[in-house]
């Protein structure tokens, strides 16, 4: 079963899914862990779906009454089944099998409901404070609907920025292994650093993985695309396709200060790119050292490279006689770069978070 494929109305179609709900065993409660474990993703997916199939199980029915349940269940899922076979195309109202399965077992539970209701011993109380359904206590969810930002703290002293109209999942206490938190909207994290349990962002089919950085997430429904730009540190970003042979970070992109990937939801490709302002990594002591007279285009290149951690590559024989007179505290980067072409008759170009300058002999 490719259960990490799953979406809520496939788990509650599932047999071994309902019977983990409704009468949970060693071998169960230890697979469905297990999953949850390896594809965290799911989360959301298998809650909805628990509390579908979990609302059954709260009604006390009489034996009678859990076998109509068991009749509606069979009639529903041969309908379902039925519903698979391909709809004619001049049809202007194509029927979803998944929309009618969800409504089917509304219909269920209220079904179920009526025929409890209707056997109900009149003379039995209930506790005002009893609940059909209790989702354990070990993820919250943080909702942006404000103009402003939502600063949000996690048990490990990460901060996260939450953006409007944006969603945070995010558990109470994370465990000892990994750090896992799920995004859809935008947001700007400020990860603790600890090398033993890696920082993870899932975001619309993207995996952003760090060990402790700084970086903004943009992750909308509505966008095609997922951006993950990074301010400091080091990010991993991947596609969230998992693979039982191969590591699906090999195939994602590594970020450094200033480069940001563009994840195509569509394809499941990435782009490596640089930001649209890059930063200053430098203090600002240091910065006043970016006045140059008469220095050799290679050391004004280089000293580029360390001030916006931005790798910088080019000719080394070909310059080798180029010397530059420049002040470049000003600018931001592409300005300066637009200089230093104008002065040495080159050009560049970004490449995969690079520049690459091309120059002439002077």
């Amino acid at each position: 079963m490719n259960y990490y494929q799953y979406t809520a109305e496939d788990f509650a179609a599932d047999d071994y899914f309902k019977e983990w709900v409704c009468a949970p065993t060693v071998e169960s409660e230890t697979f469905w862990r297990n999953f949850l474990r390896d594809y965290p993703e799911r989360y959301y997916h298998v809650e909805e779906a628990k509390r579908l199939v979990g609302g059954l199980q709260h009604l006390n029915l009489t034996p009678d009454a859990a076998k109509s349940v068991h009749h509606i269940w069979w009639r529903i899922e041969n309908t379902i089944n039925s519903l698979e076979t391909p709809v004619i195309a001049h049809s202007s109202n194509r029927w979803n099998p998944r929309v009618w399965l969800v409504a089917a077992m509304v219909v269920v539970v209220l079904g179920a409901g009526w025929i409890w209701w209707s056997g109900y011993d009149e003379h039995r109380t209930v506790s005002p404070m009893a609940t059909p359904y209790v989702a354990a206590p070990e993820w919250v969810e943080a909702v942006n609907g404000a103009d402003k930002t939502m600063l949000i703290q996690l048990s490990d002293g990460s901060i996260v920025q939450l953006e409007k109209n944006s969603r945070l999942k995010y558990p109470t206490e994370f465990g000892k292994i990994k750090r896992e938190v799920h995004l859809v909207g935008g947001a700007f994290f400020d990860v603790q650093k600890n090398p033993n349990r890696p920082f993870l962002v899932f975001a619309n089919g993207l995996v952003t993985r760090v060990l402790g950085t700084s970086f903004h997430v943009k992750a909308y429904q509505k966008d095609p695309n997922v951006t993950v730009a990074v301010k400091t540190g080091r990010v991993s970003v991947y596609a969230d396709r998992p693979h039982p042979e191969k590591d699906p970070e090999v195939a994602g992109v590594v970020l450094t200060p200033n480069q940001k990937a563009v994840f195509d939801r569509q394809e499941a490709t990435i782009s490596k790119l640089l930001v649209e302002v890059p930063a200053l990594q430098l203090p600002p002591a240091e910065v006043a050292h970016l006045v140059f007279e008469a220095a050799p285009a290679k050391k004004v290149f280089e000293a580029l490279e360390k001030a916006y951690g931005v790798e910088v590559l080019f000719d080394e024989e070909i310059i080798k006689n180029c010397t530059l007179t420049i002040n470049l505290t000003d600018e931001n980067l592409y300005q300066k770069l637009e200089v230093i072409c104008k002065v040495l008759d080159a050009s560049y170009k970004l490449i995969d978070g690079q520049i690459i300058i091309y120059s002439k002999e002077c």
